[in-house]
């Protein structure tokens, strides 16, 4: 081993530099990079490939598939739930929803059995409400137990991870699925203008963004990977770059980063210093100084009054006082609405009592006893008695009620005396209960008037807290504009001490422009680091592409290759085009050439790609292409199903019969009556 072996990446950079670098020693080299090493390693990756076994869903709709290496195919009628399966598999992985809203109140749990690199694993989802759920390791033994009963799938698994909302949902399996794929979060700058946030600066490349590589959406078009609409993102580059195994880029990315922090602090203080220059006149510190003491005293006596006042505004006397209050209203409320209930039902009895009496002067007014007036009651305690009743009460001669005696002759002028005693004694009860509803009146009326005494009193102590909290508002408005003053006192003392020094800080400045001369520096040497190696990757991948072109139908292709940014070039009957340039049904089939490369070459070509050779693939041709067109399209997933099905799995959904002819029936899963659902 060589002593260069045995330098640190950081080292052996900083020795490449040097001839760049003359003039900065390894100290100031290594702090301008502190932070970056673990990226300059290049970790070669092992591939982790990704096979789906069984998708199975239940709800008011249900389905289980089961998924085999190679070429599936999801076929139905339009508007039958094809894209909605794929839909499935994309939120198992990833916890993004992006089913319509009727098929996923439809689906209550979902899960999801695949392999990591012949590992079997699961997700399992339950999506109602909020996403809650968990992904496991799951026994490799045999699914029947000793009498050969078949076992739950999931029997004996091991938890790896749990999650019991969306969003921790998404933040676990990016971790775990990039943690599998050997994926990694790579950061670059987005910050499109100087008065943007500088946390624009950072953008992280998501497991999300990665998902696209393997999942053709008709949603989005079918090249959302290709055609990148972040332009000073690149997360094209960094997205198809990581899964084709691109080497030195996610070093690249990280001092890209670093260096668009550097190139936004020190535009910050070259436009200080513009303005430095531009003043004219230079403040007296002394008197500056004076300004700020006496401001600075000010403000905090604004802050100790402001304490005053919030400490009245939230006295706990007050609100206990507020407190007692409102518990007395309550309690009055319900004393008042008990007092009321009394005195109604005092005022019934009082007017059925009058009713009584009315009856009683109109029998003894016409000289007949109530007998003759109510036939049908007794005469005695004048309840009201069937017909069949009253010759039993004649018989025995006693009020079955009552129990008084009953003349066997019906005699007016006996009973007078009995209406007359009847009569005194409601008159009476009358004046008995005048009292006790006129002293309940009176209660009534009291509690009225001590509840009118106690709103008053609770609206006087709301009115002092208001008052003090808003004393408080206009100590802190107060507070906020003096402070603000004073910071504006300070920044023209900063000024004026930075012009008055020796110095000034053209120390900062050269700091940060010799820091800015070793990432420019870095970054010129990261682009060609790896350039062979990267040069003969690139080759393959488009040898793949260009082959996969040719054979669904490229007539006059005679070359392709990628730029620095990996954008494709096409050369075709003499004439060079780029993806954008391209007819709609090229485009198509060049998606489909370009996504089939990718995963295959990762496979078989390219030992440090990180594509996990999962293609889910949404409508292929749908609305495009010609018929011969269409046909090489079935000649391609045919060649995947013959050549390829060992190391890449595409799950194809359509709507057109011809496609089924790229797989066994074994591996087809269709609906013959364009009437019915996929699942039901």
């Amino acid at each position: 081993m060589t002593a260069l072996d045995r330098l640190t990446a950081l080292d052996r950079l900083h020795v490449a530099l040097r001839p760049s670098l003359r003039d900065f020693s390894l100290e100031e080299f290594r702090a301008c990079m502190k932070g970056l090493e673990p990226t300059l390693e290049v970790q070669p990756k092992h591939r982790t490939q990704l096979t789906l076994q069984r998708l199975r869903f239940n709800g008011v709709k249900s389905g289980d598939f089961g998924f085999h290496p190679g070429v599936n195919v999801l076929r139905a009628g339009n508007d039958k739930g094809k894209s909605s399966v794929l839909k499935l598999i994309h939120f198992c992985l990833t916890g993004r929803n992006e089913l319509k809203k009727d098929v996923d109140a439809w689906i209550s749990e979902v899960e999801l059995f695949f392999q990591l690199s012949g590992v079997r694993h699961a997700i399992v989802v339950d999506k109602r409400r909020r996403p809650k759920g968990r992904l496991v390791r799951l026994d490799t033994a045999a699914h029947h137990d000793p009498a050969g009963t078949e076992l739950d799938p999931l029997h004996g698994a091991e938890v790896l991870l749990e999650f019991r909302n969306t969003k921790q949902m998404q933040h676990e399996l990016e971790a775990f699925f990039n943690g599998a794929f050997g994926l990694r979060p790579l950061m670059g700058t987005q910050k499109a203008s100087r008065k943007d946030s500088d946390a624009l600066l950072d953008s992280t490349t998501s497991y999300r963004a990665y998902f696209r590589g393997m999942y053709i959406n008709q949603d989005l078009g079918y090249n959302a990977l290709i055609t990148d609409g972040i332009p000073y993102g690149n997360l094209y580059m960094k997205v198809v770059g990581m899964l084709l195994g691109v080497r030195g880029i996610d070093a690249f990315f990280a001092v890209e980063a670093r260096r668009a922090h550097l190139e936004n602090q020190l535009a910050k203080e070259e436009r200080y210093h513009r303005r430095l220059e531009e003043s004219f006149e230079l403040p007296d510190l002394a008197t500056l100084n004076g300004e700020i003491d006496k401001l600075e005293r000010y403000v905090d006596e604004l802050k100790v009054e402001r304490t005053a006042a919030f400490v009245r505004a939230t006295t706990k006397d007050l609100d206990q006082q507020l407190k007692e209050i409102t518990e007395k209203l309550v309690a009055f409320d319900n004393i008042r609405q008990q007092a009321a209930s009394h005195l109604n039902a005092a005022e019934i009895e009082m007017r059925q009592m009058q009713h009584e009496a009315s009856e009683l002067e109109a029998a003894l007014a016409s000289h007949r006893a109530l007998s003759a007036i109510h036939p049908d009651r007794c005469p005695v305690c004048e309840t009201r008695i069937a017909e069949r009743r009253r010759h039993q009460q004649s018989a025995d001669g006693q009020c079955l009620l009552c129990h008084e005696d009953l003349p066997a002759e019906v005699d007016d002028e006996a009973f007078l005396p009995i209406a007359e005693r009847r009569l005194e004694d409601a008159r009476a009860s009358m004046i008995t209960q005048r009292k006790r509803i006129d002293d309940r009146r009176a209660n009534l009326d009291e509690l009225d008037f001590r509840t009118q005494q106690s709103t008053q009193l609770k609206s006087h102590l709301q009115a002092q807290l208001r008052a003090a909290h808003q004393n408080t508002v206009e100590i802190d408005r107060e507070i906020e504009l003096e402070t603000r003053y004073l910071g504006r006192l300070e920044a023209q003392r900063d000024s004026a001490t930075r012009l008055v020094s020796e110095d000034g800080d053209d120390s900062t400045m050269r700091q940060m422009l010799r820091r800015k001369q070793i990432l420019d520096a870095v970054v010129s040497h990261l682009r060609t680091l790896d350039a062979e190696t990267n040069e003969r990757l690139k080759r393959e991948f488009a040898r793949r592409v260009q082959e996969y072109c040719t054979t669904i139908g490229f007539p006059g292709l005679e070359d392709i290759t990628f730029d620095h940014q990996l954008k494709p070039q096409i050369r075709q009957n003499g004439k060079d085009y780029s993806f954008e340039e391209l007819s709609p049904g090229e485009k198509v089939r060049f998606v489909l050439a370009f996504y089939l490369g990718m995963a295959i070459a990762t496979a078989e070509d390219l030992e440090h790609g990180a594509h996990p050779g999962l293609l889910l693939i949404d409508s292929p041709g749908k609305e495009e292409m010609v018929v011969r067109d269409f046909e090489a399209v079935v000649h391609l997933l045919s060649l995947v199903e013959e050549r390829h099905a060992a190391s890449i799995q595409a799950i194809v959904a359509t709507s057109l019969p011809a496609i089924s002819a790229a797989t066994p029936a074994e591996k087809q899963f269709f609906v013959e009556n364009d009437d019915d659902p996929m699942f039901g």
